[in-house]
């Protein structure tokens, strides 16, 4: 049961807007993981190589991973906010929600990160492809701090809520 005073109702349509947004990311995320494993199973249809099709698969499952995470993140995300446009907002299940949101989007940057490293380096590269990497990893990077100061927010917001119990047994 929600406190009164934890209720919020100025968040308006918000939350839904949110909600309808982050189910679109996901599905379309979703969809482009499962193409990119079908272009790269196509070899199989025509009767290429399995064992060779079958790693590629598999390369590609492990490059797609970020985006896996990312996904789980915002799934993590629309419970949030549908919880906080009902107006709970400082509970327990939602500080939870944020370290769990932050941590699927740190490992999905470090995952990222990682996964760049593996990439092979061609000395001739222009410059123009050195400019789109190093941007590239610091986005992995800004993915991955915002998923640390979620973590933290949600800690903090942890013990708000367990304060927000403790005075609700005093009232």
């Amino acid at each position: 049961m929600t406190h009164p005073k934890s209720r919020l109702t100025t968040f308006g349509q918000q939350p839904r807007l949110f909600g309808l947004l982050a189910a679109t990311a996901v599905t379309i995320s979703v969809i482009a993981v499962m193409a990119q494993i079908v272009l790269v199973a196509a070899p199989l249809w025509k009767g290429g190589p399995i064992v060779d099709t079958i790693i590629g698969m598999g390369k590609q499952l492990l490059l797609s991973a970020p985006a896996l995470f990312y996904v789980v993140g915002l799934g993590r995300a629309r419970r949030v906010f549908r919880r906080i446009g009902r107006g709970e907002l400082f509970e327990k299940a939602n500080a939870e929600g944020l370290v769990s949101i932050g941590w699927f989007l740190l490992v999905g940057a470090l995952w990222a990160i990682a996964a760049a490293g593996l990439e092979p380096v061609v000395a001739e590269q222009t410059i123009s492809h050195v400019l789109h990497a190093i941007g590239a990893a610091a986005a992995e990077l800004a993915l991955a701090a915002l998923g640390l100061a979620l973590i933290m927010i949600g800690k903090v917001m942890n013990a708000a809520a367990s304060i927000k119990a403790e005075n609700d047994e005093f009232v």
